[in-house]
C-alpha cells in the first residue's frame, strides 16, 4: 500500500512537468508567429478620416490580414495538436501513465495563449503605422496596421488542436492501444474463477476421495466356462 501511495505521488509531478512543457512550447510558438504575421500579411490603404479613422472600402486587402491570421493560428493548431499527441503516448507508455488529460488542458490553454501572443505581438510591431493613421490629416491617403477585428478569430487555435488531438485519440481507441491504460490479460486466478477450479491443483484435497483408477483389461472379471 506504501509502495502504491508513492507512486501515485510521484505520478503527479510527471504529469505536471508533461502539461508545463506542453504549454510553455506553444506560449513560445504563438510569440514566434506574432513577428511572422507582421511580416508577410498584407496592408490594405485607405483615406484618413481624421481622429485615426481610416475609409478602406471593401477591398481585398482589408480582410487579407484576418485572413493570414485565421490560416496561420489554424496550421499551427494542426501541428501542434499532432505533435503533442505523439510526443506524450510513447512516455505515456513508457511510464505506464496516463498523459492525455493533463496535455489536453495544457494544450488548450496553451493554444489560446499562443493565439493572443501572435495578434498582440503583431499589432505592437505595427505600431508606426498606427501612429501615422492616427497622425493623418483628413483625406490624405494612408496604409492601415495589421488589426483583428473579429476576435473570434482567437479561438481558431484551440479549436484545431482539440480536433486533431481528438482525432488521433479516437484512432488510438480504435486500435485499442491508448498510452498509459494498461491492458487486462486473463491470468491463472481468472482462469480459476471462471472454472472454478486451480490449474496448478494436481492432487486430491483434503476430505476428497482420490479418483477412481481404470481397472486392467486383464484384471477384468470373465465369464464363467459352460459347464461340461
Amino acid at each position: 500500500m506504501a509502495d502504491q501511495n508513492r507512486s501515485n505521488t510521484s505520478a503527479v509531478p510527471r504529469q505536471l512537468t508533461a502539461g508545463a512543457c506542453v504549454l510553455g512550447a506553444l506560449l513560445l510558438l504563438g510569440a514566434l508567429l506574432g513577428p511572422l504575421w507582421w511580416q508577410i500579411a498584407p496592408r490594405a490603404e485607405g483615406t484618413a478620416l481624421g481622429g485615426g479613422e481610416v475609409f478602406t472600402g471593401t477591398t481585398e486587402a482589408v480582410f487579407a490580414g484576418e485572413g493570414y491570421f485565421v490560416l496561420m493560428t489554424g496550421l499551427a493548431g494542426l501541428a501542434t495538436g499532432y505533435t503533442a499527441y505523439m510526443v506524450q503516448f510513447p512516455l505515456a507508455r513508457r511510464r505506464f501513465r496516463d498523459l492525455r488529460l493533463v496535455c489536453l488542458v495544457a494544450g488548450c490553454l496553451g493554444s489560446l495563449g499562443g493565439a493572443l501572443l501572435t495578434w498582440r505581438l503583431g499589432v505592437a510591431l505595427d505600431g508606426p503605422a498606427h501612429a501615422a493613421v492616427a497622425a493623418a490629416e483628413p483625406g490624405t491617403t494612408v496604409q492601415t496596421g495589421l488589426q483583428l477585428d473579429a476576435t473570434a478569430f482567437l479561438l481558431v487555435w484551440p479549436l484545431m488542436f482539440v480536433l486533431q488531438y481528438g482525432l488521433l485519440d479516437a484512432i488510438s481507441f480504435v486500435r485499442r492501444d491508448q498510452p498509459g491504460v494498461p491492458v487486462h490479460v486473463p491470468g491463472p486466478e481468472t482462469t480459476e474463477a471462471r472454472t472454478g477450479t486451480d490449474p496448478r491443483d494436481t492432487g486430491p484435497r483434503p476430505g476428497q476421495a482420490p479418483p477412481a483408477r481404470p481397472i486392467p483389461a486383464d484384471d477384468q472379471a470373465r465369464p464363467e466356462d459352460p459347464p461340461r
